[in-house]
């Protein structure tokens, strides 16, 4: 398999592909290893797998941080949220359902009023974007 530095082109196939092709099949296209493109995603913070309908976690994230990278949990994050690290990185990539409790300790945490978080809970049945 190539040791070389990821290439941007071979990132962005793996990024726009991680929800259509199997690790096994982006790995052989981009000829690395298995492993070398669980850990480019696990990186780059891209969930893979199965995921649930509407990623709640993210969303409330986008709120406070424009770009959901950009936020990066600390031990005082964990604390006051009372989610621990395997929890949330579940929560984050949406491979679990978010919980009322912890929907509400991370609005609290990121100081999100409950109005935003509210509203954001809420279908919007006249959007485009909506699947």
């Amino acid at each position: 398999m190539n040791l070389k530095r990821w290439s941007k082109e071979d990132s962005e196939f793996v990024i726009e592909n991680v929800q259509k092709l199997t690790i096994s099949e982006m790995a052989e296209k981009v000829q690395k290893t298995e492993r070398a493109v669980k850990l480019f995603l696990h990186r780059n913070k891209v969930g893979y797998g199965r995921q649930v309908k509407r990623n709640l976690c993210l969303e409330l994230i986008k709120i406070r941080f424009v770009h959901p990278e950009y936020f990066s949990p600390t031990k005082k994050f964990y604390d006051a949220t009372g989610i621990n690290q395997v929890r949330w990185w579940h929560l984050y990539h949406g491979r679990k359902q978010i919980t009322q409790d912890e929907y509400l300790a991370i609005a609290n945490h990121l100081k999100i009023s409950l109005q935003e978080a509210f509203e954001l809970r809420q279908l919007n049945l006249f959007t485009e974007d909506n699947e």
